[in-house]
């Protein structure tokens, strides 16, 4: 599969512009999946929410009952994070900015070659990086989507 195939096939449209549209979504199994929006703070705050019920929540979508993304897949786009958050406070986030852009290519990739049985957990995958990227619009921004991916993995962890 050549890699505007994968793209297409991941949702992308014709023009490499990806689809802003974190709402319902059509699985290629024809079943339509509503992933949960993402909001880091509210008046300024992280929302302790986001990194207890709603991060547990994400984990089991991610999970869904060992059809879904395995732990290894979603460690190495935790490790992706991790390491960009270090680029960033080393660099400063201008710097780094574009970089938080290509996590979406790497997952509409991920998801373009995952396994039929594991398209459902990659889906979820692919939507929380997608508004993970989307909202980091500042270094503190990325950083508080840093913790909620180290709170959804915690929560994948012990299932």
């Amino acid at each position: 599969m050549s890699m505007k195939e994968a793209l297409n096939k991941a949702g992308y449209k014709g023009s490499g512009n990806p689809q802003k549209s974190h709402g319902d979504r059509k699985q290629s199994g024809g079943q339509t999946i509503n992933p949960p929006k993402i909001v880091f703070r509210n008046n300024g705050q992280l929302r302790r929410e986001l990194l207890t019920s709603e991060a547990e929540n994400w984990a089991g979508l991610l999970y869904d009952d060992k059809n879904g993304v395995t732990a290894t897949q979603l460690r190495n786009f935790f490790n992706e994070v991790k390491a960009l958050q270090s680029r960033i406070e080393v660099g400063g986030f201008p710097a780094n900015e574009a970089m938080i852009g290509l996590l979406k290519s790497k997952v509409a990739y991920a998801h373009a070659r995952a396994e039929k049985k594991r398209k459902s957990g990659f889906e979820y995958l692919k939507s929380m990086i997608e508004q993970g990227s989307d909202l980091s619009k500042s270094e503190e921004a990325f950083n508080d989507f840093a913790l909620f991916f180290e709170a959804v993995m915690g929560f994948f962890k012990g299932r």
